[in-house]
């Protein structure tokens, strides 16, 4: 017999992590929510796709917390199966950059900058690819 739909998903390994990397500027006031969200994010949190950590960052809770004026927060988001492949992500109220420190070349002088979650989506993607190229 086979797999229930409960057990295929529990069999699932998570596609990506994201973590709270640090604080690169003094930090703003934040609500009781936005401080409960960031402490949950000092913590390795895992995503089972792309889709699904862009709805997180999309999600009004983490535009409440990270979506400043100026950017304050920094993350790390990895492969989940190799915590080796990080990039750097800086968000704010007007871009998101991300920052390859492993300088792969997978973005020009290793940093990208964009301003809409699709265009977040598209650079994560071709990081994603390049990163579990030779992944089994």
């Amino acid at each position: 017999m086979g797999m229930t739909f409960l057990e295929s998903i529990m069999t699932d390994m998570p596609l990506l992590t994201m973590v709270k990397k640090q604080v690169l500027a003094e930090t703003p006031a934040l609500s009781a929510d936005d401080e409960h969200l960031e402490h949950t994010l000092c913590m390795l949190c895992s995503f089972y796709s792309l889709d699904d950590i862009m709805s997180f960052i999309s999600s009004e809770k983490f535009r409440s917390l990270a979506l400043r004026d100026e950017p304050w927060i920094g993350f790390e988001i990895g492969l989940y199966k190799d915590h080796t492949k990080t990039i750097e992500f800086i968000p704010s109220a007007t871009e998101f950059i991300l920052a390859d420190s492993l300088m792969t070349g997978v973005f020009e002088h290793h940093v990208w900058k964009g301003t809409t979650t699709e265009e977040l989506h598209n650079a994560l993607l071709l990081w994603l690819n390049l990163s579990m190229s030779g992944l089994q």
